[in-house]
């Protein structure tokens, strides 16, 4: 398993064609270009199964979800799979579900419940 720092903005760890993800508080303009670098850095290596924790996230704005969008849109066409973790009443979950981009996404609550799905889906 592979751990990375990436400026505070996400931590990441590897492993048999998966990543975890987890934001920083922030998901902003500010991030979102590192956000995307890095999730972009992912798929060249050949990970296509995501979970992103973003139970930390207290702060998210419209360009905070762009990289989790472009993320979203580059696995599904490398028959890939992002997970989000969000408890119910985060911030950012609350946003999501408003803004009804739980219909573009698999959100659950916990880090266990994401890796379940994984493990029925392709076996991790």
């Amino acid at each position: 398993m592979q751990n990375t720092i990436f400026q505070n903005a996400l931590t990441v760890e590897t492993w048999n064609g998966m990543a975890i993800v987890t934001a920083a508080e922030r998901m902003d303009i500010v991030s979102a270009p590192l956000m995307v670098q890095q999730l972009d850095s992912l798929l060249e290596e050949g990970i296509t199964r995501f979970i992103v924790d973003l139970s930390a996230v207290q702060v998210v704005d419209p360009d905070g979800d762009y990289p989790l969008l472009h993320l979203l849109k580059r696995t599904e066409r490398m028959d890939g799979q992002v997970i989000l973790v969000c408890p119910p009443g985060n911030p950012v979950r609350v946003y999501y579900e408003m803004m009804r981009l739980d219909s573009l996404f698999t959100i659950v609550d916990t880090l266990n419940a994401a890796l379940e799905i994984l493990r029925r889906g392709k076996g991790i």
